[in-house]
C-alpha cells in the first residue's frame, strides 16, 4: 500500500513539474534567442509612435496659425484696404485685435502689420510701428534679422514664409527665442494689404515636445520642407553634426528602396544567432516604413540612434525623433540572467510547495468552498457540508446580482434625461444614433412630428423638482400614440418636454390643461413656451406575414412605413421654445405661447445701437464721465423701447454690460467685490427692470471711478469768467473750447461751472452780450449790418442776424428803422 501511494505521488510531481516546465522551456528556447531584436523592435514602434503623436500635436496648434489670416481678412471691422493713419483708426483696430487673444497656452503674440499704416498691432492692444521693431526695448527686436530686412519682407511679402527658431528681444528688454510665422493678407492674393506676424515661444514648443510622453528621453528635431532645421531640442547636435542634416535629406528622397533594405536586413538578423541581435551590429536598419514616414537604427557621430521620421501632409515640415540606443537595451542581458534565475528558483518553490501539499492531504477545494461561504456566512449558522456552502454560496451572489440590477434601474431615469438633454442640444448628428441610445435607456421616439417645449417655474428649485416630478407622474397619461418625456434643463427652474406625435396632434392643449392642474391643484405658477413641431425622417420598407411563401401570382407584400427622428428638428423646436420662453418673460402676454403666435416685428437695422456702443467704448477711454453718463441712459431708453424684440434684449443688455465690466476692470482689476458682481451681472434670468437696474448701477459705479481718477482742476470765479470775456467776448475766435483752456479745465467741466455760476449756458451768455453791443452799434452809428457783425464776433452776418431776432423778436434792420423814427 505504501508503494502505491509512494507511485501515485511520484506520478503527480511529474505532472505538475511537466505543466510548469513547458512554458518555461519555450520562454528559455524561443523567447531568450530573440529578445534582443524584439525590444529593437518594440522600441522602434515607440519611438515612431512618440513622433507621430508630436506631429500630431503640432499640426493642432499650427492649424490656427494657417487659418488667422482668412479670420482676420474675414473681418470687416478692420477694412484693412481703407485703413488711414489716424489715432482712431489705430484704436479701431487695436481693440478688435483684443478679439483674438484666445491662444495664449501656444501662441506668444499676434501682429498685425497694416502697410498703409506703418503700424502693426498686437493681440494684446498694443500697437508699434515699423521703426519701432529695430529699437531693443521698444519693439520686438530680431538679433540676427537686420531691421532693414525685416521691414523689406513686411512691404514686399507675398507668400507664406517661416522663420527657425532665433532671439529676440521682446519689450522690456527679455530676450526669448522665438519661431516666427509671417503670412501676407490674403494668402496667394495680389495687393496685399498687410502681414500677419505670428511668434511662438521655443521653450512652448519644447514642453509639447516633453508632454508626448515624460518618460520618453530622445531629442526632437523639426525641419521644413527644404530640410533646414526649424526647432531642436538638442541645438548643439545639430550645430556640431553634418550627419543629421544629410540623413534627413536621404530618408525624404525614396521611402521604396528605403523599405526594401530594411526587409533584407531584418529577415537576415532573424535567421542569425542572438549574438547578432546586439545594438552595434547593424548599422542601419528600418521598420517598416509608410509614405513619409520611416523608424530605424542609424548612427550618427559614432553613436547608434532609433531614428523616427515623419512629413507632415499640412504643411512639409519633417519630424526627427533621436534616442540612442544603449539608452533602451543596456539593462538587456542583466535582465535576461536574473530572469533564468528567477524562473529556476520559482521552480524549486514550486516543487516544495507541492510535494509538502500533497503529502499533508491539502485540499485546495475544500477551502475554496470555506473561503466563499464565509463571504456571506451570517453570524449565526449550524454547521454545513460542501454541498449546502455552495448552495449558500451561490444564493448569496444571486442576491447581490439582484441588488445591483435594482441599483441600475434606478440609474436608468438619469440616464433617460441625459440622453433627451443631449438630443435638445444638438449633440446626436444623425437618427440612427439617437434610435440606438434611445433604446439603451428605454426611449421611444418613432411619431411622424417631434416637438420641444419649455416649461419656466417661477419658484423655488424645491418646488421645481415637485413641478417636475408631478410632470414625470402624467407621462403615462398621454394619448396612444403619443411619447412625451419631461426631464431638467440646464438652467435651475426650466423643465423641458420633448414629445413625439402624429400629424394631429396638439402639443399645447395637454401643456395648457396640465400647467391649469399646476395652478389649481397646488399653486404653482409656470410660463410654457412651445417650438415650432419638426418633421421626422421617414423610412419606407417592406413587410410580409411570417410563414408564408411568395409565388409568382401573388400580390406584393403590404408597404410599411416608419419614422426616424431627426436630431436638427428637435434641436430647432428646442432653441424656439427657449425664444418663446424669453418672450414670455419679457413681454408678459398669456401663460402659454407658441413660437407660431409670435407677432414678429420687422427686422430693423441695429446701428444705432452700434454707435452708441462704440460712442461708449470712447467715452470710457477718454474718461469722460458726464458723457458715459449720458450714453448709458440713452441704451437704457433704447432698452426700454417697444419696438425692440425681446429675442435681442439681452444681447443689447450683455454687450452693454461687457462693455461697462472692461472698464470697471481698467481702474480695479484685482477688486474681489467687482468680480462678484461681474458674475451676477451675467445671470440668465434677470427682467428687464432688473437690466436697467444693472445698468444704471454699474455705469454710475463707473463714472465714479473715472472722476475718483482725474486730477483736480482749479475752479474759476465769477469776477474772473467776467474779465475774460470782457477782454475776449467780442472776439470770434472766443469759444466754449478757448475759456476751458485759459482755467485749464475740461470743456464739459467748464460749461457745467459756467451754468452754475452764471446762471445760464455759455452761449446763451456770449450771444445775448453781443446782441447788446450790437444794439448800441445801431442806434448810435451807420455801419453796415456786415461791419457790425464783425465788431461783435459773428463770423457771418447770417448768424448775426438769427441770433438778433431770436433775442430782440425783430431783426436788425427793422430795429434800426423803428429806433430812428
Amino acid at each position: 500500500m505504501g508503494k502505491t501511494r509512494v507511485n501515485l505521488l511520484t506520478k503527480l510531481l511529474i505532472s505538475y513539474l511537466l505543466v510548469l516546465l513547458f512554458p518555461v522551456m519555450i520562454i528559455l528556447f524561443y523567447y531568450y534567442p530573440y529578445s534582443a531584436q524584439v525590444v529593437k523592435v518594440k522600441e522602434m514602434d515607440w519611438n515612431a509612435y512618440i513622433t507621430e503623436q508630436f506631429m500630431t500635436s503640432m499640426d493642432t496648434f499650427t492649424r490656427y496659425v494657417y487659418n488667422l489670416p482668412f479670420e482676420l481678412v474675414q473681418n470687416r471691422e478692420f477694412r484693412l484696404y481703407q485703413a488711414e493713419e489716424s489715432d482712431y483708426q489705430r484704436v479701431l483696430i487695436a481693440n478688435e485685435m483684443k478679439k483674438y487673444n484666445a491662444t495664449d497656452a501656444f501662441i506668444y503674440n499676434t501682429l498685425l502689420y497694416v502697410r498703409s499704416t506703418g503700424y502693426l498691432f498686437s493681440k494684446t492692444g498694443s500697437a508699434y510701428s515699423v521703426e519701432d521693431m529695430g529699437k531693443p526695448g521698444v519693439g520686438f527686436y530680431y538679433e540676427s534679422w537686420p531691421h532693414n530686412d525685416l521691414t523689406e519682407t513686411l512691404n514686399t511679402l507675398d507668400s507664406p514664409m517661416v522663420r527657425p527658431v532665433e532671439g529676440v528681444l521682446v519689450p522690456g528688454h527679455n530676450r526669448v527665442r522665438m519661431l516666427t510665422f509671417l503670412q501676407p493678407l490674403p494668402v496667394g492674393g495680389t495687393s496685399s494689404p498687410g502681414v500677419v506676424m505670428i511668434m511662438v515661444r521655443e521653450d512652448t514648443i519644447l514642453r509639447m515636445m516633453r508632454s508626448v510622453s515624460e518618460a520618453y528621453k530622445g531629442d526632437f528635431f523639426i525641419f521644413d520642407g527644404q530640410g533646414q532645421p526649424l526647432v531642436a531640442s538638442n541645438e548643439a547636435l545639430v550645430q556640431s553634426s553634418e550627419d543629421l542634416p544629410q540623413l534627413v535629406s536621404s530618408l525624404g528622397k525614396d521611402s521604396g528602396s528605403f523599405s526594401s533594405k530594411f526587409a533584407s536586413t531584418s529577415t537576415s538578423t532573424a535567421s542569425g544567432s542572438s549574438s547578432d541581435s546586439s545594438p552595434d551590429s547593424t548599422s542601419s536598419s528600418s521598420l517598416g516604413s509608410t509614405q513619409g514616414s520611416f523608424s530605424g537604427i542609424h548612427r550618427i557621430d559614432g553613436v547608434s540612434y532609433l531614428v523616427s521620421y515623419t512629413v507632415s501632409d499640412k504643411n512639409g515640415w519633417k519630424y526627427v525623433s533621436l534616442l540612442p540606443v544603449s539608452e533602451s537595451l543596456q539593462g538587456l542581458r542583466t535582465i535576461q540572467l536574473n530572469t533564468i534565475l528567477l524562473v529556476g528558483g520559482i521552480l524549486l518553490l514550486e516543487v516544495i510547495v507541492i510535494y509538502v501539499s500533497i503529502r499533508k492531504n491539502y485540499h485546495p477545494i475544500k477551502r475554496l468552498v470555506e473561503f466563499a461561504a464565509g463571504l456571506f456566512e451570517p453570524e449565526e449558522r449550524g454547521p454545513m457540508n460542501e454541498i449546502e456552502a455552495i448552495r449558500y454560496t451561490l444564493s448569496g451572489l444571486s442576491a447581490v446580482n439582484s441588488r445591483l440590477d435594482e441599483e441600475v434601474k434606478e440609474t436608468l431615469p438619469i440616464m433617460r434625461d441625459n440622453m433627451l438633454l443631449e438630443l435638445v442640444n444638438g449633440h446626436f448628428l444623425s437618427g440612427e444614433q439617437v434610435q440606438r441610445e434611445a433604446e439603451k435607456v428605454g426611449v421611444s421616439l418613432d411619431g411622424a412630428r417631434v416637438t420641444v417645449a419649455v416649461i419656466s417655474c417661477e419658484s423655488e428649485t424645491e418646488e421645481t423638482n415637485l413641478v417636475l416630478l408631478y410632470c414625470k407622474n402624467r407621462e403615462s397619461q398621454l394619448p396612444e400614440g403619443v411619447q412625451g418625456y419631461f426631464f431638467k434643463s440646464n438652467y435651475h427652474h426650466e423643465i423641458v418636454f420633448v414629445c413625439s406625435h402624429g400629424e394631429d396632434f396638439s402639443v399645447q392643449a395637454v401643456l395648457a390643461l396640465l400647467q391649469e392642474e399646476l395652478q389649481v391643484r397646488s399653486g404653482w405658477k409656470t410660463i410654457i413656451g412651445i417650438g415650432e413641431p419638426g418633421e421626422a425622417v421617414r423610412a419606407e420598407g417592406h413587410s410580409q406575414p411570417k410563414g408564408a411563401r411568395r409565388t409568382s401570382g401573388q400580390d406584393q407584400p403590404e408597404l410599411t412605413c416608419t419614422y426616424i427622428l431627426d436630431p436638427n428638428s428637435a434641436h430647432v423646436s428646442y432653441l424656439q421654445a427657449l425664444r418663446t420662453v424669453e418672450q414670455l418673460r419679457l413681454r408678459y402676454t398669456s401663460p402659454i405661447l407658441s413660437f407660431a403666435e409670435i407677432e414678429m416685428s420687422p427686422s430693423g437695422t441695429v446701428s444705432y445701437f452700434a454707435e452708441l456702443l462704440q460712442s461708449l467704448e470712447l467715452a470710457i477711454l477718454k474718461n469722460e464721465a458726464t458723457l458715459v453718463e449720458s450714453l448709458i441712459e440713452r441704451i437704457v431708453c433704447y432698452l426700454s423701447s417697444e419696438g425692440l424684440p425681446p429675442h435681442m434684449l439681452r444681447s443689447v443688455y450683455l454687450n452693454t454690460a461687457s462693455v461697462i465690466f472692461n472698464g470697471l476692470q481698467r481702474f480695479r482689476h484685482d477688486d474681489q467685490s467687482l468680480l462678484r458682481l461681474t458674475d451676477a451681472a451675467f445671470q440668465p434670468r434677470y427682467t428687464l427692470e432688473q437690466m436697467t437696474g444693472i445698468l444704471r448701477e454699474s455705469g454710475a459705479k463707473l463714472c465714479e471711478m473715472i472722476r475718483e481718477t482725474l486730477p483736480k482742476v482749479r475752479t474759476a470765479s465769477r469776477e474772473e469768467i467776467l474779465a475774460v470775456i470782457e477782454d475776449k467776448g467780442m472776439d470770434p475766435n472766443c469759444s466754449l473750447q478757448l475759456m476751458a483752456d485759459h482755467f485749464g479745465m475740461s470743456v464739459s467741466n467748464f460749461s457745467h461751472h459756467f451754468k452754475k455760476e452764471m446762471g445760464q449756458n455759455f452761449k446763451e451768455y456770449i450771444d445775448r452780450l453781443r446782441i447788446q453791443r450790437s444794439i448800441q452799434l445801431l442806434r448810435e452809428s451807420e455801419g453796415t449790418l456786415e461791419s457790425i457783425a464783425a465788431q461783435v464776433g459773428f463770423t457771418n452776418t447770417s448768424s448775426f442776424i438769427r441770433s438778433f431776432k431770436k433775442i430782440v423778436g425783430t431783426t436788425p434792420g427793422q430795429y434800426r428803422t423803428t429806433h430812428r423814427s
